[in-house]
């Protein structure tokens, strides 16, 4: 845990969302939840798919990566395209599952919502167009 006082968010190369977004799933490729999780604010949100909750902070993320490693569970994103609507980020791919031997595949989009600069929330949905309408809510919102 950090030393109160200390930031330990590594800095992005750039405010664009769309670019902020690409380096998120290189970091997440690349190294994991760890890698992720330095690239963003501790009290992020999280809605990882067919979850039914919200996962809120670094904390409950690892945590939840922490439960999908214990079940003996892979899970393999994917980025196909990045969509930019005001301050959020449409991300459109797929998602491999390997849970009991059996292997699932998903195309999915996930919405990636930033407020000042910074990514508040991420939340995985089952279809484009839903991602779209609640792309076009948090830019309503924020």
């Amino acid at each position: 845990m950090a030393a109160a006082g200390i930031c330990t968010v590594v800095a992005m190369e750039s405010l664009d969302p769309v670019a902020q977004v690409r380096e998120l799933w290189r970091a997440w490729a690349g190294g994991g939840v760890e890698a992720l999780l330095a690239h963003v604010d501790d009290d992020a949100e999280w809605a990882p798919h067919a979850e039914g909750r919200v996962l809120r902070g670094a904390d409950e993320l690892r945590a939840f990566w922490a439960d999908v490693a214990a079940r003996g569970e892979r899970r393999e994103a994917t980025l196909y395209r990045l969509e930019r609507h005001g301050d959020a980020v449409v991300a459109s791919g797929a998602l491999r599952v390997v849970r009991d031997g059996h292997l699932t595949e998903s195309q999915l989009a996930w919405v990636h919502a930033f407020v000042g600069g910074r990514l508040r929330s991420t939340a995985a949905y089952d279809t484009r167009a839903e991602a779209l309408r609640a792309a076009a809510s948090a830019v309503a919102v924020a």
